[in-house]
């Protein structure tokens, strides 16, 4: 499976709701991004650990949604 195609899965299953916010920030971390989007990875998970600890666990599903629309961009 391609890179690109795996992270869109990975998007897919936390928008289905088949990951939590933190086993998605875990896939995450171990998925392959191409090299010219490594500092936009590591951007992206900085914004979920800012969710994790910052925000309620309630508005977790939500707020990650708003991290998945900018990786699918």
């Amino acid at each position: 499976m391609g890179d690109r195609s795996h992270i869109k899965q990975l998007c897919s299953k936390f928008k289905g709701k088949e990951y939590e916010l933190i086993e998605f920030q875990n896939r995450l971390e171990t998925a392959i991004f191409p090299p010219e989007l490594e500092g936009f990875k590591y951007s992206v998970l900085n914004e979920i650990e800012e969710i994790r600890f910052t925000k309620l666990e309630e508005n977790f599903h939500h707020l990650g949604l708003k991290v998945v629309e900018k990786i699918l961009k």
